[in-house]
């Protein structure tokens, strides 16, 4: 069978033929200069970002440096040692207030304890010199009565007993021991009355005679003296 030479296919028929639409969206596809989908999320994140980034610019607090304190813990730490250095301060007035206090009771109670001591000692001292006293004033009754005339032998027994009167006065001058002094006007702290009585030499309220005599110790009274009063 004889074959039609215009029937054989040519190499131009054997090529496909080209869709238009097809051949524009491939170049659509492959065009370096059409944006991708990670190109528009990242505008995307970019965009939510810059706005976040406004909106905590508007709630912070317009104050940076206390934000800046608040969140720097070295300014809580200060403020925390000044809080412990003011109560510390607090502590150490308080206790140094205690201690003053302590020392003056202290010092106080030495004080009442040397007072209560010295008139311990002075009260034994007055009782032991009431004795010397009481001696002196038999002494003295017995010197007053001596008879007018004495012999020899009586004469050295009495020299004998002015030397314990003599003595005993030096126990008392030792002792700064003085007798009261009655010339003059009647003293209620230094004299005792025995009587009133009438009397021309002698002013109203003035001694008249001493009946014993007394003792004192600088202003202390040891025993006020017995005394007449003039009236």
């Amino acid at each position: 069978m004889a074959h039609d030479k215009n029937s054989e296919p040519t190499n131009e028929d054997v090529t496909p033929a080209i869709d238009e639409n097809t051949a524009v969206k491939e170049g659509e596809v492959t065009s370096p200069e059409t944006p991708s989908l990670d190109d528009d999320v990242n505008a995307q994140n970019a965009e939510k970002q810059t706005e976040g980034e406004a909106a905590a610019a508007e709630v912070a607090p317009p104050d940076e440096a206390e934000a800046a304190t608040a969140s720097d813990p070295s300014a809580e730490i200060i403020e925390q040692l000044q809080a412990d250095l003011a109560a510390t301060q607090q502590e150490s007035t308080k206790n140094l207030e205690n201690w003053q206090r302590t020392a003056a009771e202290l010092a106080n109670y030495k004080r009442r304890q040397e007072e209560q001591m010295k008139l311990q000692r002075d009260r034994i001292k007055s009782e032991v010199l009431e004795g010397v006293i009481s001696a002196l004033d038999d002494l003295d009754l017995a010197f007053q009565n001596l008879p007018e005339e004495l012999d020899g032998q009586l004469i050295g027994w009495v020299e004998g007993f002015r030397l314990v009167q003599r003595k005993l006065d030096k126990i008392l001058d030792d002792q700064n021991v003085m007798p009261v002094d009655t010339s003059g006007q009647f003293d209620p702290n230094f004299h005792e009355a025995v009587s009133y009585e009438q009397n021309d030499d002698h002013e109203t309220d003035h001694i008249i005679a001493e009946l014993r005599k007394g003792y004192q110790i600088g202003n202390r009274v040891i025993r006020p003296a017995l005394v007449r009063v003039a009236q």
